[in-house]
């Protein structure tokens, strides 16, 4: 299940924030709507689980008529 941890320092309110549960680049559309809930934070860094592309499974369909 995706989640998102995000701590914010109370002496510097530096934000630091952690998408976990999603794979690949999708994980930065998560980001960016907690970026514009919370702010910026001071960096961003991608994770190994960012370069892992999901798995596409191909569909075949019956051709109909025939």
């Amino acid at each position: 299940m995706p989640e998102i941890d995000f701590t914010i320092d109370p002496a510097t309110g530096q934000l630091e924030l952690h998408v976990k549960g999603i794979a690949g680049p999708a994980c930065e559309d998560v980001a960016k709507l907690a970026r514009e809930l919370l702010g910026a934070p001071t960096r961003e860094r991608n994770t190994p689980e960012y370069h892992v592309r999901p798995q596409a499974r191909p569909r075949v369909q019956p051709k109909q008529g025939s």
